[in-house]
């Protein structure tokens, strides 16, 4: 399972923390300083399919990594397949 991940920082503002594990994209919140809150805003969470859609409607920088992401991943697998036949 490859993970990659993307970290969004604005200067004294909680941290949105985003990762893709094979196709799913999860998210979390740490605080400004990058700790892990106490409550379950820091847990990993699957995002809805709704909040996907939304991300990639918008063009938002989420949705773009996300397309680069997958993109890649297609790439791969392509080059692999090709290679080995």
């Amino acid at each position: 399972m490859q993970i990659t991940n993307l970290r969004i920082e604005i200067a004294g503002q909680p941290i949105s923390d985003y990762r893709l594990t094979d196709r799913d994209l999860e998210f979390r919140t740490l605080d400004p300083a990058g700790r892990t809150f106490p409550d379950r805003l820091s847990a990993w969470r699957r995002l809805t399919t709704s909040e996907l859609l939304l991300h990639l409607r918008l063009e938002t920088v989420v949705g773009n990594w996300f397309v680069e992401k997958i993109r890649e991943s297609e790439e791969k697998l392509e080059a692999e397949a090709l290679r080995v036949s």
